[in-house]
């Protein structure tokens, strides 16, 4: 136990402060004590760690008087030893202490001291690795980030041993294969690395040679990049006088009021005063107020992740997590509307919708007409107030007009599965008599990264899937691509299908000599052992055609919270006891998708599918399937054709809706798909 404290002591005491880097000899001692001086380890107002020459007395809960100075600045605090360590049996050891009730005066003379130190390039710096580090090579999409990066005119730097160069992205040349760069000063002429700042990713790359031509510096595209990511959520600016206010922990006469340079669901910053704030890495804040001016504030409990030089200032990054559950929804309210301010997902926008579905065309897609949707309107506006306040299984993303009565984008999104999300019912349209404040491309990035961002906050999301058509330019360009780049890894997959209607009203007929029931366990086993050996395992474990959440009972239960439906149900076509194919029927709440993209049946054959006894196998399927759906008062279902041979299909007399694929994303690849979706909707030439 007293080993597991010291551990703890010791993690605490890592990242508390500043540590001195190695050309700094500031010296430490103890006063009283013999051979206790020793070099400055780490600092901060409220503690010291310092590496001894030689071993020491002094043992934990001790007092003294800590002698610490730079040359001739001497400054003595009274201290509380917290720890000895010794690292190693070669290394020295390292004595820890914490100032008793230090003075205000005596602690902001330490920040100075530290200040003082950084400006001299004496303090380490922080050393972060990155979560993600990939490298591209594909010419074409290097084409594609580097001109989207000009045309949003990103932040870059050029890096050398003579200096660093501020740049900003200002021409790409797509036919001559060159990138040129407004620079603040003068480039290197030998080879230097070159950064650039993307949305929310670093991206590398070494430079061989320059040319300077009207104003402008020249490279050449590089073969390769090197994108390095460093959050899993992304900073967003913070806008509209949004500020941080506290009292100091230690000195509670301290107030900090500063408003915020940005803000993300787990974490803010701002420009600090350190010698006015007294802020250092490691400091726990136990209570922070968050808000707008005229909005009630959000309490959170915050720490200290870093304190950052910047060419404006001082630069304080907090990590934050809010008090409690009803804190932590008014927490996800100021964040997005901080992240984006263009979009609503709360409010009256039924109606708005509904008009946008029908102005877009959206209802008439797949051979469809408005008329056909009439009757769902009311099951739609149900449906979606029912979602209203349970985020955590679906939400509306809309993007209203300025006029704040029509919708120009709306984008849908649900939780069918265990730990996958669905993103459905896209639709964009500028409404007549309304100024354009946009482009579509800038309307369509505002209601996905709305209906993304929050998602990545779910504990329980490792998927997001789409049901696409096959043949859209925009859904080829931005889904298709970028699931064809990283099918390789397993972490994305696109399953082709038809997407096919059936009429549940009508009499089905049973081909002669089949029958229908539930599976029985072997039955199951073989069907789990088919899909493993026919699926990609993203589309098995998305979907959650797995063994430990195929009944989706811990999913259902959170349906049945919301007062919303969902199931799913097996049945098995049989022929003199041969078990020939597995249908699996599912059905959601009503109004939640007007395609009906979830009340639908899946069929996976065990046999050969394009024999005969195939064939009225999954023929079978279709007519218990439409009993079934009767059976829940549903008209129509739909059937997602997976397999190669549909003679089945034409003589159920199916409606064939089009060429589909399903697309499904790994979360641990959404941030790279969210650049990748700014850099594809970034407003430049036709593509």
């Amino acid at each position: 136990m007293a080993t597991e404290k010291a551990e703890r002591t010791r993690a605490r005491e890592r990242f508390l402060g500043y540590r001195m880097g190695p050309g700094l000899l500031a010296v430490a001692a103890v006063e009283g004590e013999l051979s206790s001086a020793g070099r400055l380890v780490q600092l901060s107002p409220e503690h010291l760690t310092m590496s001894l020459s030689k071993p020491t007395a002094l043992r934990p809960g001790q007092t003294a008087n800590v002698v610490l100075g730079l040359g001739a600045q001497r400054t003595s605090l009274r201290a509380e030893v917290m720890n000895v360590h010794v690292p190693g049996p070669e290394a020295p050891p390292e004595l820890s202490l914490r100032f008793v009730a230090p003075l205000l005066e005596q602690a902001r003379h330490i920040v100075s001291m530290l200040e003082g130190w950084r400006d001299k390039g004496q303090l380490e710096t922080p050393h972060t690795s990155p979560i993600w580090k990939e490298r591209i090579t594909r010419p074409d999409r290097i084409g594609r980030i580097f001109e989207a990066l000009t045309a949003r005119r990103c932040r870059g730097m050029a890096r050398s041993a003579s200096g660093d160069v501020e740049l900003t992205a200002a021409l790409y040349d797509k036919y001559d294969g060159r990138v040129s760069w407004e620079a603040n000063g003068v480039l290197p002429s030998g080879p230097f690395a070159l950064e650039v700042f993307g949305f929310s990713s670093v991206l590398h790359f070494l430079v061989e040679h320059t040319s300077y031509e009207d104003g402008l510096w020249s490279v050449a595209l590089p073969r390769e990049l090197v994108r390095y990511r460093h959050r899993k959520l992304r900073r967003a600016p913070a806008w509209g006088g949004c500020a941080a206010h506290f009292a100091h922990p230690l000195w509670p006469q301290v107030r900090v009021e500063r408003e915020l340079m940005d803000i993300s669901y787990e974490g803010l910053s701002f420009a600090t005063q350190p010698g006015e704030d007294l802020m250092y890495p490691g400091l726990v804040l136990p209570e922070v107020t968050v808000g707008l001016p005229g909005k009630e504030p959000v309490r959170v409990r915050a720490e200290v992740r870093n304190i950052i030089g910047t060419s404006l200032g001082r630069r304080c990054g907090l990590r934050v997590e809010p008090l409690n559950e009803e804190e932590g929804a008014r927490w996800r309210w100021l964040v997005e509307e901080q992240s984006h301010p263009n979009t609503r997902v709360k409010g009256p926008w039924n109606q708005g919708t509904w008009e946008l579905f029908e102005r877009s065309g959206y209802f008439r897609l797949s051979g469809k007409s408005p008329a056909d949707f009439e009757r769902m309107q009311a099951e739609y506006r149900d449906a979606h107030e029912r979602l209203e306040g349970h985020p955590r299984l679906g939400y509306r993303v809309v993007r209203p007009m300025p006029s704040g009565e029509s919708v120009e984008a709306s984008l849908s999104w649900l939780k069918p599965y265990s730990g996958s999300w669905l993103g459905h019912q896209l639709a964009r349209q500028q409404p007549r008599n309304e100024k354009l404040r946009s482009t579509a491309r800038d309307a369509l990035r505002d209601v996905y990264l709305r209906g993304f961002e929050p998602a990545q906050i779910d504990p329980e999301v490792k998927w997001f899937l789409a049901y696409c058509e096959a043949n859209v330019r925009w859904v080829k360009f931005t889904a298709f691509d970028f699931a064809e780049w990283y099918q390789h890894t397993g972490q994305a997959c696109m399953v082709p299908f038809r997407f096919m209607e059936a009429d549940a009203r009508r009499e089905w007929s049973m081909p002669e000599g089949f029958s229908l029931s539930a599976p029985t366990e072997a039955e199951r086993t073989e069907l789990f052992e088919r899909l493993k050996a026919t699926r990609p395992e993203a589309y098995r474990e998305a979907l959650d055609l797995v063994p430990e959440r195929f009944d989706l009972a811990e999913l259902k239960r959170q349906w049945s919270e919301a007062k919303l439906t969902r199931e799913r149900d097996v049945l098995v076509a049989r022929k003199d006891g041969r078990a020939l194919a597995v249908g699996v029927m599912e059905t959601a709440h009503a109004g939640l998708n007007l395609f009906n993209v979830l009340n639908g049946l899946r069929i996976i054959p065990l046999g050969d599918e394009a024999s005969a006894e195939g064939q009225e196998a999954m023929l079978a399927l279709l007519a218990g399937a439409a009993e079934w759906y009767r059976a829940r008062g549903l008209d129509v279902f739909v059937h997602y054709v997976e397999t190669e041979h549909t003679r089945y299909t034409e003589q159920a007399r199916l409606v064939d809706l089009g060429e589909g694929r399903i697309w499904i994303l790994s979360t641990q690849l959404l941030p790279d798909f969210i650049e990748h979706l700014c850099e594809a909707t970034t407003p430049r030439g036709d593509m």
